[in-house]
Parts: structure tokens; sequence; C-alpha cells
């Protein structure tokens, strides 16, 4: 069994990269008994762990649009920047089952009287995630903490965002175009979007100069499932066949 469920994973691995139209691939490497690494992301096949490598870009003032974007994306807006390609982690959220959705999370940027008809609904969000940053030789901080709330003025709580997954336009993966990774003001873009009070208010939210580390410091940014998310059985793929 553990040998079709190996194959069945390394199939569906190919299957994503097929149907996302990827550019050349780069190899899956198997670094540990479930964990694995596709270019600078790695990821745990039964926990659902993901993480990948991140820059303190911002550490104080606001108004904040967005947690993490990539290098090309609007870093004037962003705690944090990376080189990662939001194509491949969105191959690897789908390959270790987080499922993708907006849901009603974007009924706050509709007139009330369009809601109904044009608006989402709760049971169609995509997976509830959380993120922590873990610096080079620190200790592990919740990226939700790293966030003001300008109107309270307290760090943000842990939790809050869904994986919405982004959208594709005209064949354009708009993560990869817009690089627009986890949004604090709503984007549809972006691939992890909030569902608090407060994600359609562009100026309520600030950098928490008090927590983040000084700009420029390395680490790694950590994904993980919350919720009713869970974890794979089986183990990833059989990478040296």
């Amino acid at each position: 069994m553990l040998r079709l469920e190996s194959i069945f994973f390394a199939f569906s691995l190919c299957c994503l990269l097929q149907a996302e139209d990827a550019a050349p691939t780069p190899a899956v490497e198997k670094i540990g008994e479930h964990r694995y690494r596709l270019a600078e992301i790695e990821f745990d096949a039964s926990t659902r762990e993901v993480s990948m490598p991140v820059t303190v870009n911002m550490r104080e003032g606001g108004p904040l649009e967005y947690v993490l974007v990539h290098e090309k994306g609007k870093v004037h807006e962003s705690i944090f920047v990376t080189d990662v390609s939001p194509h491949d982690l969105q191959v690897i959220l789908k390959l270790v089952k987080y499922n993708a959705g907006s849901g009603d999370a974007f009924n706050k940027l509709l007139r009330p009287e369009d809601i109904e008809k044009e608006g989402g609904k709760e049971d169609d969000r995509g997976a509830s995630v959380t993120f922590s940053f873990l610096p080079d030789g620190g200790k592990e901080i919740a990226v939700a903490s790293t966030v003001i709330d300008g109107i309270e003025g307290v760090p943000m709580d842990n939790g809050g965002w869904i994986f919405t997954g982004s959208r594709v336009e005209r064949g354009d993966f708009m993560a990869d175009i817009e690089g627009s990774i986890i949004a604090i003001y709503l984007d549809s873009n972006a691939m992890f979007n909030m569902t608090r009070p407060g994600a359609d208010n562009d100026e309520q939210w600030g950098a928490n100069d008090e927590l983040i580390p000084e700009i420029g410091t390395k680490g790694t940014l950590l994904i993980r499932p919350v919720g009713v998310d869970e974890p794979m059985k089986s183990a990833a793929p059989n990478v040296n066949k």
C-alpha cells in the first residue's frame, strides 16, 4: 500500500505541474522521512507544513497591505520579501491538499445590495492557515503579531488567513505576475487573504517594530494548516525512481 501511495503522490505532482503550465520544472528532492524540497520550498507530506526563505523588508510604519510579496511585487507595502516562485508554492500547496477558495472573503468589497447576487459563501472559503517567521538563529514569531491594528493599537491575534489561491487571467497566474503572496488588504491576485474585520481597510495596519527583527534579517516563513484540515496519511513521492 505504501508503494502505491508513493506512486500516486509522484503522479499527482506531475499532473499538477502540467496543469499549471509550468516552465522548466525543478526536481523534487527527498530530504527526510516525510520532508521534500521543490526549488527553495520545503514541505512535510505528513504534517502539511510548508516552509520557504524570506527576508525582513519593513519593520516600522505603514500602511501595510501585505505580509509577504515576491521581490518583484509591492515591496514598499510588505513586511517580508522572497525570491520563491509563487507558482512553485501554489503547486506544493495543492499537492499537500490545501483547498483554495475565496468564499465570502471579498464580500467586504461589494455594495450590500450586490452581495446576494455576486458574493460568496463562508462555506466555500479555502483552507485556514497560520504563518510563523523563524529568523536564522532566532526564535519563532507568530506572523500575525508582527502586524499592528492601527485602530485598536494592538498586534493582530493569530489566524484569520485563508488560502484563496490567486487567479488565472488569460493564462497567466496572477500571483506570479503581481508577486502578491500573503495579503493584509484584500487582493484577489494574492495567494492568501484575511477574513478578519479590517481586511477591506488599506490604512488600518502597520508594522510592529517592537517584534520585527532588523531589515535584512533572513529566515524561514512557515505555513501550517489549522481547523478541520486533516494531515495527509501517506508518504511523499518516490523521487529516486
